[in-house]
């Protein structure tokens, strides 16, 4: 066999057996922690959080409203009205149909609480965290809000009219049916997608009892 012919085969041959072995597989990059959402507190294990926090008054739990609550209501379960709430954490808990009535909320997080059905008119919110809440079909009529975080919150079918935004951010939040008017549409900066699900609204209608 000429020489030439030689090398070409053993270098082919070389080449195949290496194409057997498998590579070696690193990895300097830990894997990515996920971090799992805490579940929620009872409606009861909630209020006793509350009440560790001196938020409502010690004694029995409130009782749990069978509707939203009204301004002119003789028994309210979980209520804050005149008051200052503020740099609370307030988060994983079950409150629906909580009452807010002329109150300021500053600087409180609400991070995956259920607030759904709950009634909080004519209230300031400022600095506060709804990520990833349950406000559907929440009445927040007549409450200016100022820098509120509304990321992935649930929103279906709440109700903002008489609303003020200011430098709020909506990202990923449920809006499908939540009432809206044009006129406040464009400090939202709402997607494509969350605009076509809005119930938007000629006019903001009648301003809210209890004013």
């Amino acid at each position: 066999m000429p020489r030439f012919v030689a090398i070409i085969l053993v270098v082919t041959l070389s080449a195949l057996a290496g194409c057997d072995r498998q590579p070696t597989r690193t990895n300097t990059q830990p894997r990515p922690q996920t971090e799992l959402m805490s579940p929620r507190l009872s409606y009861d294990d909630s209020c006793r959080h509350l009440q560790r926090e001196k938020l409502i008054d010690l004694g029995d739990i409130p009782v749990f409203p069978k509707r939203p609550p009204r301004h002119d209501d003789d028994v309210l379960g979980v209520s804050f009205f005149r008051t200052m709430l503020a740099d609370a954490k307030l988060e994983h808990l079950t409150l629906l149909r909580t009452f807010f009535g002329r109150s300021e909320i500053r600087a409180t997080s609400f991070r995956d609480t259920d607030l759904s059905e709950s009634t909080a008119n004519w209230n300031d919110f400022v600095d506060v965290d709804f990520s990833s809440a349950d406000l559907s079909r929440c009445d927040f009529r007549a409450c200016p809000f100022k820098s509120v975080r509304f990321v992935g919150a649930r929103l279906a079918g709440t109700d903002f009219r008489h609303c003020s935004f200011t430098g709020c951010d909506f990202t990923g939040a449920d809006l499908t049916g939540a009432k809206l008017t044009k006129k406040v549409a464009a400090s939202l900066h709402l997607s494509s997608e969350q605009q076509r699900v809005v119930d938007w609204q000629v006019d903001d209608g009648a301003e809210p009892e209890g004013g």
